[in-house]
């Protein structure tokens, strides 16, 4: 087997250890055919649906079907087999498959699922990042929960966790707040942590200047849903008053912009959303911040144990 062939055969023979044998091929191109050929020779199993909006009308194969034909079907309980690798379809497939989601679950089988591929996500027994972990967890709970809502992130830089967002709600708008030259003048009066970033961070000191919008949207590799917001926030934030969210991720590192972050985002979170703040036990601004706002609304927070502690808050149904 080549890499794919391994790399789709490490998922497909999770789900089939697990006792589960409803799955669909979606869609039916040179990766799809390499699932069905797993499915059917390695496993002896028959897929019960394949999705490929291209073919479904010129294919004499019974069980092809459009996306529009399993819609109007309303069947549930099947694995999606996303069989697409991360080329310039995949925003466009992953936005398909999401439109017969509930009720099914769909997989990445030849993209870096956090979830499924332990030879890369793994290390000495445990997640390399456990934050990009909970990430996948936390979205596959909005799309369970038909959470409404755009994503966004605080606090980008060169777009390392936005890329995983974009990979995981390629659906969903994004909107990425940075100045993309780091820190601006305002955040050093009173920077609780200016000498922590002196210390830890080498590439453009303490401020962060070591970016840009290209650096990060080349990072991010998703571009169709994603809306820079360059500049200051909350400046950055004006006209965005009545938008919806359903993730958010912030990640400041500073108490106001943390505080400011939360005090914006947090009454726009729709039911069922998550908002992650990162560096919540190393720096004792962002910590502050998450204390103060929680005890103001009466909300709860969890901490996640990954390096640096994100913490996690969750607006109630």
């Amino acid at each position: 087997m080549d890499y794919y062939d391994r790399k789709a055969d490490r998922i497909i023979k999770k789900f089939v250890s697990e006792g589960k044998r409803n799955f669909i091929i979606f869609p039916f191109g040179s990766y799809g055919m390499k699932v069905k050929r797993l499915l059917n020779e390695r496993y002896g199993i028959m897929e019960k649906y394949i999705v490929d909006n291209g073919l479904a009308n010129i294919s004499e194969i019974s069980n092809l079907l459009s996306i529009c034909d399993m819609k109007n079907m309303g069947e549930t309980g099947y694995v999606i087999l996303l069989a697409c690798d991360h080329g310039k379809q995949y925003n466009v497939l992953r936005s398909q498959a999401a439109e017969i989601a509930y009720g099914n679950e769909i997989v990445d089988v030849f993209s870096p699922s956090m979830l499924y591929d332990e030879s890369e996500y793994y290390e000495s027994g445990r997640f390399k990042d456990i934050r990009v972990v909970a990430l996948e967890a936390c979205v596959k709970e909005i799309y369970r929960n038909n959470v409404g809502g755009a994503a966004a992130e605080l606090g980008v830089y060169r777009g390392d966790f936005s890329r995983f967002i974009a990979q995981l709600m390629p659906d969903r708008t994004l909107y990425l707040f940075d100045t993309f030259e780091g820190f601006d003048d305002r955040d050093d009066s009173g920077n609780d942590n200016k000498e922590i970033f002196h210390n830890s961070y080498m590439d453009g000191g303490w401020n962060f200047r070591g970016t840009s919008v290209e650096i990060a949207l080349e990072r991010i590799g998703f571009h169709d849903s994603v809306i820079v917001r360059k500049g200051y926030f909350p400046e950055t934030s004006k006209g965005l008053e009545d938008e919806k969210f359903a993730f958010v991720s912030i990640d400041t590192d500073l108490f106001e912009s943390t505080k400011n972050g939360l005090n914006f985002f947090y009454p726009r979170m729709s039911a069922g959303g998550y908002i992650f703040v990162h560096d919540f036990a190393e720096l004792q601004g962002v910590r502050k911040a998450v204390y103060e706002f929680c005890g103001s609304v009466g909300v709860g927070y969890m901490r996640l144990p990954d390096e640096n502690h994100s913490a996690v808050i969750v607006k109630p149904f």
